[in-house]
């Protein structure tokens, strides 16, 4: 037994949560849905089986729970051996853009849209090769045809879609971008040059500084929008944006929350260093954009509360530090990032906490800002996560409830914006071995609660 070489967390789905579904309960009109999709042989009514260039099939299926849980999708080939997590790349609608990596193969991805509401039900299509459209991650968006307004986009051609890939456009000034469109009607990329200038369909999101809104069609011009004024950062350009911000649309309202440090006095010093301000922005979405932003909440987060009616389950705010002690840390004393705005209520916001900043398990807080209190907690697998590891899209409501699987082969349309961030690269070996097949248990657990070393050895040392 002591010989057992560990399991990749990648092929260890979570066994608590979205799978098998709740059939009685209704779909959510929203998911946090993990990044790093995990390889596993999991089937239910979401499934949907595809091809891969190769010839051989491959399935996707989804696993979701309301949040702060963190929905997730397992992908499974019985015929070919998958070198790496599938990583979401988009999500849009009742479509998910996902990439695929096969072993011998790791330079050379496959690309694949699920869509959930097709008119013959889930669906599974790979894409033509993007390679030469798309350096950096995190800059694509779905359109659905339904979605644009054009009058053949009904009946037969409802089941089809646009990819919009945004890049910087090396050639020309700095801000300049080129905008790549693959239509699934002749499955082609295109290319066209956009200029950040003014408005249309799709939002393009710089977290740092401003938002490109254009109509990849070509109808109308873009349109850049800056970010709050407090918010805008021109010395950020290799960090990590969305592990302190998030950007949304929230009851009709274009919607920012960001994390930052309080402010300090000069000649005093920072109290306690994990401290954060907690702050949202919203401003109306309109032809004309004539409304500014407003700030509609700020919280400091020593001063959550935490909800005492039984919303909460406090066994879950437990956590092990490196010396394997459980203590339950108030949230002035845990490292947070990553907020995630809700879609359905623009008070609350998800926060990532954690007691040390490698711990193997993290905590998704429900945090309502109206009132600075803690409305809910969930566990969350923390052992993959490099850097941004959810997003939020609107995919569950599209799924059928009805039980059966799929059978295996021979308002503003851009409701969620697009996340671009500039220059990130994920090193998945510098973290993990290749993942090795064989030997998983569906069942099995995700992966240990006990905290890494961490130089701050008082982490713990709670009042």
């Amino acid at each position: 037994m002591g010989d057992e070489k560990p399991t990749h967390p990648s092929l260890r789905p979570p066994p608590a949560h979205g799978y098998p579904p709740h059939d009685a309960a209704p779909p959510a009109s929203w998911v946090l849905l993990d990044l790093d999709a995990y390889v596993a042989d999991r089937e239910n009514a979401t499934s949907a089986w595809g091809t891969m260039s190769n010839g051989k099939a491959i399935r996707v299926t989804f696993c979701t729970a309301g949040p702060p849980l963190v929905s997730y999708i397992c992908v499974w080939s019985p015929d070919a051996e998958i070198a790496m997590e599938p990583t979401v790349e988009a999500a849009e609608s009742d479509l998910i853009f996902l990439s695929v990596f096969l072993r011998g193969r790791r330079n050379q991805g496959e690309y694949f849209v699920y869509k959930a509401a097709g008119s013959k039900g889930p669906s599974l299509r790979r894409v033509q090769d993007p390679e030469p459209c798309w350096p950096e991650r995190y800059n694509f968006t779905l359109l659905a045809h339904r979605d644009t307004g054009c009058p053949q986009a009904d009946g037969d051609n409802d089941d089809h879609y646009y990819i919009a890939a945004l890049n910087q456009f090396r050639r020309s000034g700095p801000g300049d971008f080129k905008l790549w469109l693959f239509n699934s009607m002749d499955g082609k990329w295109s290319t066209t040059p956009v200029s950040s200038r003014s408005e249309g369909l799709l939002s393009f999101v710089d977290p740092w500084r401003g938002i490109i809104v254009c109509d990849v069609l070509g109808r109308k011009p873009a349109r850049y929008l800056q970010l709050p004024p407090p918010l805008i950062r021109h010395d950020k350009f290799r960090d990590e944006p969305l592990l302190d911000r998030d950007i949304a649309f929230v009851e009709g309202r274009l919607t920012v929350v960001a994390l930052t440090s309080p402010v300090v006095q000069q000649g005093s010093s920072i109290s306690n260093p994990r401290s954060r301000q907690i702050s949202s922005w919203s401003r109306a979405v309109s032809d004309q954009w004539e409304e500014d932003w407003r700030m509609d909440y700020v919280i400091q987060s020593p001063n959550i509360s935490v909800d005492t009616t039984g919303s909460v389950d406090h066994l879950l705010l437990n956590l092990q530090d490196c010396n394997g002690r459980t203590r339950q840390p108030s949230m002035g004393k845990l490292y947070i990032d990553h907020p995630t705005l809700s879609l359905s209520d623009s008070r609350i916001v998800y926060i990532m906490g954690q007691v040390n900043v490698r711990d193997k398990k993290a905590l998704v807080l429900a945090i309502d800002m109206s009132i600075s209190k803690l409305q809910g907690v969930a566990m969350f697998d923390a052992e993959r996560m490099i850097g941004f590891t959810y997003t939020q899209p609107r995919i569950s409501k599209y799924f059928n409830a009805a039980p059966g699987v799929n059978i295996r082969p021979g308002e503003f349309p851009m409701r969620y914006p697009c996340k671009l961030q500039d220059r990130v690269t994920v090193m998945y070996d510098a973290v993990y071995t290749p993942m090795q097949s064989g030997g998983v248990q569906d069942g099995q657990d995700t992966g240990a609660s006990k905290g890494a070393e961490d130089e701050d050895d008082n982490a713990m040392d709670l009042d």
